[in-house]
């Protein structure tokens, strides 16, 4: 899988023309749900006997409205990047992963990384043939793409109270193997191929997607470890 002819890309820290860029855009959102709540003050009385009902509804869909178009003014996944992408030392992201009980988040590339077990029969069945080995045989990484759920292409972050992805738009969840556990998705959380190279960095070939597991899959068999942070 570690084809020398694939091109190897890094992700870099964020360089100022990307910060000015997401300046502009957040800017813009800010705007736009300004107008929102400008808008009420044309529309109804000063009084404010309406405001909290049906104006406030407006100035509220407006400024979500103003949110929801960085979605589509931003892509949605990899910026750019394509083919083998190092993320980095596969030990230190391990180690951080562990250490924080979360995973490790690449904006750039849609992708979380997280651990799982590869001395479980069940996971090694699953993930076993397409997803990073330690050399050990015991620990392992994987590329999960949590910038589109699998339901309606929502963003699906980290819950850290639940240890669950949970996606905020229609309430579909994954335990952290990115398997469903709940919701209208169809399947768990697409991902990536991986691998460890000889220098011991962790590489995702984001031109190798994969579907997600089966919502029967359950090689973690994971409850919710604490509230959750989305509504039911």
């Amino acid at each position: 899988m570690a084809d020398e002819k694939k091109p190897r890309f890094e992700l870099k820290p964020v360089e100022r023309r990307t910060f000015l860029r997401y300046s502009l855009l957040g800017s813009v959102g800010a705007g736009l749900g300004g107008f929102g709540l400008a808008s009420l003050g044309f529309l109804y009385p000063r009084t404010g006997d309406c405001l909290f009902g049906e104006a406030g509804w407006l100035g509220a869909g407006l400024g979500g409205f103003g949110l929801a178009s960085l979605g589509m003014l931003w892509p949605r996944l990899g910026d750019g990047l394509f083919g083998e992408v190092a993320l980095g030392s596969a030990e230190d992201l391990y180690d951080e992963i562990t250490s924080e009980r979360s995973p490790r988040r690449f904006p750039d590339g849609g992708i979380s990384v997280i651990t799982w077990d590869a001395t479980s029969s069940s996971a090694m069945r699953a993930y076993g043939e397409e997803h990073a080995i330690f050399p050990d045989g015991e620990r392992g990484l994987q590329a999960i793409n949590t910038q589109s759920c699998p339901h309606l292409g929502c963003g699906v972050p980290w819950c850290q109270t639940s240890q669950w992805f949970e996606c905020p738009c229609h309430g579909s969840r994954y335990n952290r193997y990115g398997e469903w556990t709940g919701g209208p998705a169809p399947r768990g959380l697409d991902r990536y191929v991986s691998f460890i190279d000889d220098d011991g960095q962790f590489v995702v070939d984001l031109g190798e997607g994969l579907t997600g597991p089966a919502r029967t899959a359950n090689a973690l068999e994971q409850s919710p470890e604490g509230p959750s942070c989305v509504d039911a």
